[in-house]
């Protein structure tokens, strides 16, 4: 069974990153991590590169089944809904899927 990675990317205007990234780390990675079969969850902030997004988080899910299954989910259809609450009209985001195909 593979492991599935669901990566999102992110932007926020810079009046509203300190409360993206409070909300973010104390909320919203706590509640995708509430998904049976979601393993881990980690942030990063861009340090150099040309993409326009400058925040991405990456979540380990334990199959690539269990991954489909959140992205089908009423629980991933709550965590953007208050996303798009709280941030949407001043950030923009992409999300991606990987199963791993090595080792």
């Amino acid at each position: 069974m593979a492991v599935a990675l669901f990566v999102v990317r992110a932007t926020i205007t810079k009046d509203k990153e300190e409360a993206f990234n409070r909300w973010y780390n104390s909320e919203h990675v706590p509640q995708v991590l509430r998904y049976n079969g979601a393993v881990s969850a980690r942030r990063y902030r861009k340090i150099i590169g040309d993409d326009k997004y400058e925040y991405m988080a990456v979540y380990e899910f334990a199959s690539e089944e269990t991954y489909r299954q959140f992205m089908a989910s009423g629980h991933l259809k709550e965590l953007r809904a208050e996303y798009d609450k709280y941030f949407g009209t001043v950030s923009e985001r992409i999300g991606n899927g990987y199963v791993q195909v090595w080792p």
